[in-house]
């Protein structure tokens, strides 16, 4: 794309033009194309977009996780010089200004430095903190080994981890919510942080430990560290903050006003000059390809776990992973033609072994992964770290080379074999259809469709269904009544607001954090992977996966959260005997817990299958089974939200805790509801603020305006369900072949 951008000359040419056209003669359009199957065509007509308007390329994730990090990191740089981008759409920081985590390339060879180094007895003592090396690291690194060749070892760990484990003595830190710190993840920003809460267990912080360890060594450290606590320290140390700020006035008013803001922001005098650097004469880039006879290796982060750092909260290991909706284990990507080639089927335990070690897990058939690579994300397989972590799932990186990559990480590419280990299990996953029918539920349209300019997807809209006409005269009496006689049928005024939910599939990128922030704020329990296995999740919230194309075209993966609908015409309603689902004057689909008797006729009739029934007491501590609040998860618990007993039907209720509480906060001080006021606990955490509340009654509220959009649709709109949740067409900017 670089050299279609300079040939054609697309953009004003930077002043370095003459060095940069020497680097891209051997990446023309024709040869690229012939490396990695992309067409000529689709190559030109992506330069031209890219350089046509505001654009940014980036490097990074599992693509930077081998030898040749920096070459990708260089070539998406070098796209961005050559389009314009740089002081647009890519800032560039002065060097040195990132904090320590963005120091240098070395960070992974400082770790290998370190190995070797207790190997030869050359460390005396060795503090860890904030790290697990001896889980996330190559088992081929041998740091657990080399750690047995230290005297003294030290570890902050808040948990019995791999690494604490062999640790002399464990000194737990404080937890994140409880201590004080700062952070300087790039140039300008410093973070911020202070404690909501006193501490929980007998802990110290890292901080205030080694300043009391200093002051007792004395000599010259000790003389230099002189704060009597690790909050004193860092205020001193913040002091100088504010004169790099060129901010005046007392301390005491810098401070307060950094912690009400978490942190300062400041932009650097003389923005740091960007341009191709000197000695620059090649951008030579070598594909990794696995031998002729071997499969390839890719070990990825988990979405959910990350490198392991989440496997011991069981929230995070029944969230679902958002492509495969696997739970509580591990599992091995193959493409479907790989896997026949190999005679295994989804669920059949494979064995994955390389130069370093073997796994065993069972194989999950996706079309998205490349034929002849496996793929297998980090975050189980722990011999230590607490109840949920331990002995689940298996460990990717005893596969994984000992091989810093360019940006100071281990390489996260191998060489594999592949073979079936003669036993089946059945996965742990929340996975239901994995294609629409037709259906029109994740929706999605082009740009171009969207302006008029090209045909509608397969999944049109859906009308609603037409009322036949000899109910049109009834159905016109009761909204008639509704609105005249609302007080003798017990609603309110008809000014009172209907809560809806508006959801944005452009948005949403299906990372499930709206997921877990459910689960923490409603009381909502984790069942374990057996009971995932019998359909017995407990989840209000889940988001669905749908696979389009595949085969010869494109695979797409949709994702949709769903939801309790809060319908205005909801099938549960009626069908209950004893009233427990019932409609509020404002909107909502209630449920009285202790009015359900199980009957499960209202999850019967529900069309959207967002109704959940309590088969266990997850709050009994004599069935360790099925207890989910073992101390001290039990603290976690919201005492907003009423806890629910064996026998009784659970769902979706818009957060009405934080509802009712605004409306009586509003009813104090004499005013109404304020737009945006409420905000469900999926909405508050959404990263990409695809999640909007409000009443959609009122024409002015934020969600109304959405509602009112040309991509609004409801999910199943043709069974007049009226739900309250509404969601907008995901738009994607394609150009058809």
């Amino acid at each position: 794309m670089a050299h279609v951008i300079v040939a054609e000359r697309l953009t004003p040419q930077a002043p370095d033009a003459a060095r940069v056209r020497p680097l891209l003669e051997a990446h023309a359009p024709g040869t690229v194309a012939a490396r990695c199957g992309v067409p000529v065509e689709t190559i030109e007509r992506l330069a031209r977009e890219f350089a046509a308007g505001p654009s940014v390329a980036l490097a990074g994730g599992v693509g930077t996780q081998h030898e040749q990090a920096h070459g990708a990191a260089a070539a998406a740089l070098l796209l961005n010089y050559v389009a314009g981008n740089v002081g647009r759409t890519v800032h560039v920081a002065a060097a040195g200004s990132g904090g320590a985590a963005l120091a240098g390339p070395r960070g992974y060879g400082r770790l290998v430095e370190l190995v070797e180094a207790m190997r030869a007895g050359q460390v005396g003592v060795l503090f860890v903190h904030g790290a697990n090396p001896a889980y996330a690291s190559p088992a081929s690194l041998g740091f657990a080994a080399a750690m047995g060749q230290v005297p003294f070892k030290v570890s902050f760990s808040r948990f019995m981890d791999e690494t604490a484990q062999a640790a002399d003595l464990v000194l737990p830190d404080h937890d994140p919510l409880e201590q004080w710190n700062d952070v300087v993840p790039s140039g300008g920003l410093r973070g911020l942080q202070q404690p909501v809460m006193q501490p929980v267990f007998d802990t110290r912080q890292t901080g205030d430990v080694l300043l009391a360890v200093a002051q007792n060594l004395g000599g010259r450290v000790g003389a230099r560290l002189t704060a009597a606590s690790y909050k004193d320290y860092l205020q001193d140390a913040w002091r100088a903050v504010q004169r790099e700020a060129g901010v005046d006035g007392p301390f005491e008013a810098f401070w307060t006003d950094a912690l009400q803001r978490g942190g300062v922001w400041t932009s650097p005098r003389t923005p740091p000059r960007a341009g191709l650097a000197a000695g620059v004469s090649d951008m030579a880039v070598t594909a990794w390809e696995a031998p002729a006879d071997r499969l390839t290796l890719m070990a990825y982060p988990s979405p959910v776990l990350h490198d392991g750092r989440g496997a011991n909260r069981p929230w995070l290991q029944e969230l679902p992973d958002p492509v495969t909706k696997i739970t509580w284990g591990s599992w091995v990507e193959v493409h479907p033609e790989t896997a026949a080639e190999f005679g295994i089927a989804e669920g059949d335990v494979v064995e994955v072994a390389s130069e370093t070690g073997s796994i065993a897990a069972p194989a999950y058939l996706y079309a998205g992964v490349r034929r002849g690579v496996v793929a297998v994300p980090t975050g189980q397989g722990h011999t230590a770290f607490g109840r949920y972590a331990q002995g689940r799932g298996a460990s990717v990186y005893t596969l994984l080379p000992a091989v810093p990559t360019g940006f100071g990480g281990v390489a996260h590419y191998a060489a594999v074999d592949l073979r079936p280990a003669g036993a089946h299990v059945r996965l742990s996953k929340t996975e239901g259809t994995t294609r629409q029918l037709g259906r029109g539920i994740a929706r999605a349209t082009t740009l171009a469709a969207l302006r008029g300019e090209g045909p509608e997807e397969e999944h049109a809209a859906h009308a609603a269904a037409p009322v036949p006409e000899h109910i049109e005269d009834v159905l016109h009496e009761w909204e008639e009544a509704q609105r005249t006689e609302w007080r003798s049928r017990g609603n309110y005024a008809g000014e009172h607001p209907r809560w809806g939910l508006v959801i944005d599939l452009a948005r949403c990128t299906g990372c499930s954090a709206c997921v877990t922030a459910c689960h923490a704020e409603n009381n909502i329990p984790t069942v374990g992977p057996e009971l995932i296995k019998r359909g017995r999740e407990m989840s209000w919230l889940r988001i669905e996966r749908y696979f389009e194309g595949g085969g010869e075209e494109p695979l797409e993966t949709r994702v949709v959260p769903m939801l309790c609908q809060h319908c205005g015409n909801a099938p549960c309603e009626p069908v209950c005997p004893v009233f427990a689902a019932y409609h509020t004057p404002d909107g909502l689909n209630a449920q009285v817990y202790n009015r359900c008797v199980g009957t499960r006729y209202c999850s019967n009739n529900c069309p959207y299958k967002v109704r959940y029934f309590n088969w266990f007491d997850y709050q009994a501590p004599e069935d360790p089974r099925t207890f989910a609040w073992p101390e001290p998860l039990h603290w976690s618990l919201n005492p907003d939200v009423t806890m629910r007993s064996k026998g009784v039907m659970e769902k979706c209720t818009f957060c009405v805790q934080r509802i009712r509480g605004a409306q009586n906060q509003a009813r104090l001080e004499d005013r109404p509801v304020r737009d945006g006021e409420i905000r469900t606990a999926c909405q508050q955490t959404c990263p990409a603020d695809a999640i909007v509340f409000g009443d959609l009654r009122n024409p002015d509220s934020h969600a109304a305006r959405l509602a009112a959009d040309a991509r609004a649709y409801h999910v199943l709109e043709e069974l007049n369900t009226k739900p309250g949740v509404v969601y907008l067409t995901k738009v994607r900017n394609v150009t058809e072949a």
